[in-house]
């Protein structure tokens, strides 16, 4: 499991930015206040030496160490009371000057001792949906929302073997998961289940890439001959989970054919899981791919087939 480097990159830095804007933002309050109101300041100043007086009496030796400490503490205390007196006279709270963090639970750090803190997690899922392109896919497809009523009888029960399959494939996907194939008519909610498990595997911390395979293949084809490219082929090997959207509206071509046998085999052969989306039939499958890489899909992929009537036609009506 790994994030992009990239969207780590992005977001630490954006929590660095966050943390010091909130720390320069502390300050300013309380330069303000040092300004408008000395004996505020002078407070500030005789508790600053509070501290350092604390770090003597320990340093001195145990000698009589904890009644120096507590009359340091006591002192420091009274000064706390007095400042936050102050404050309420001039009209302020007694947190006013105090760091206001968007996350209280680690300062903005994005850490809570070694491990990520849950808004840190939270941003790079959120950066991991908008690298993967489901940003707004992500707001209307989930499993939550796959809506069982379009289908019946039999059909219906395929799709719910299928609904709970996705959803404990992305509850416990790792590295090495098994590869998928969704085959079936278009409008059965492939892309549905496809955009579920990639949102949910991404919130786990994986690195997905999801693409239509038009897309893909364009992409390659520009690398191939030095033309620029916003997808690199690198990206399509290295992610934990690679969604190929749509296998078959790409063009026909003898070049396509050898893109996806080398995607299809190399991220086999490196046991990093791929799923793929297609209408197309196993007997289409073949034909038009080859037996060397339907015979991957259909005999190393688990088959999922989609069943029922488009349910985007029956939403309007049709």
């Amino acid at each position: 499991m790994s994030y992009r480097k990239d969207n780590l990159k992005k977001v630490k830095q954006a929590f660095s930015e966050k943390r010091s804007a909130a720390l320069a933002a502390s300050r300013s309050r309380l330069e303000r206040l040092h300004r408008e109101y000395p004996d505020l300041a002078a407070i500030d100043a005789a508790l600053a030496e509070t501290g350092m007086r604390l770090v003597e009496e320990i340093t001195r030796g145990p000698e009589g160490i904890a009644e120096r400490v507590a009359a340091v503490r006591s002192e420091n205390e009274r000064l706390q009371a007095d400042r936050a007196e102050m404050l309420a006279f001039y009209g302020f709270p007694p947190d006013y000057t105090d760091v206001v963090y968007e996350c209280p639970l680690c300062g903005d750090t994005g850490y809570r001792g070694t491990a990520l803190c849950s808004c840190m997690k939270k941003a790079l899922a959120k950066a991991g949906l908008e690298s993967a392109g489901l940003s707004a896919l992500a707001e209307s497809q989930s499993f939550g929302s796959f809506d069982l009523r379009f289908y019946s009888g039999e059909n219906r029960r395929t799709m719910e073997r299928n609904l709970d399959f996705c959803r404990d494939y992305a509850k416990t996907f790792h590295d090495g998961s098994e590869s998928l194939l969704f085959i079936g008519n278009t409008g059965l909610g492939k892309t549905h289940l496809s955009t579920s498990i990639a949102v949910s595997v991404i919130e786990r911390g994986f690195d997905v890439v999801y693409h239509s395979a038009p897309s893909v293949f364009a992409a390659l084809e520009a690398e191939k001959f030095g033309r620029p490219s916003a997808l690199s082929s690198a990206e399509l090997f290295d992610a934990d989970l690679l969604i190929l959207d749509d296998l078959g509206a790409e063009n026909p071509g003898a070049l396509n054919v050898n893109f996806l046998y080398h995607i299809v085999n190399t991220r086999l052969v490196s046991q990093r899981p791929t799923l793929i989306n297609t209408n197309l039939s196993p007997a289409e499958l073949q034909k038009r791919y080859t037996d060397r890489v339907a015979s991957r899909l259909l005999g190393e992929y688990r088959v999922l087939r989609f069943a029922g009537s488009d349910v985007r036609m029956q939403k309007i009506g049709f």
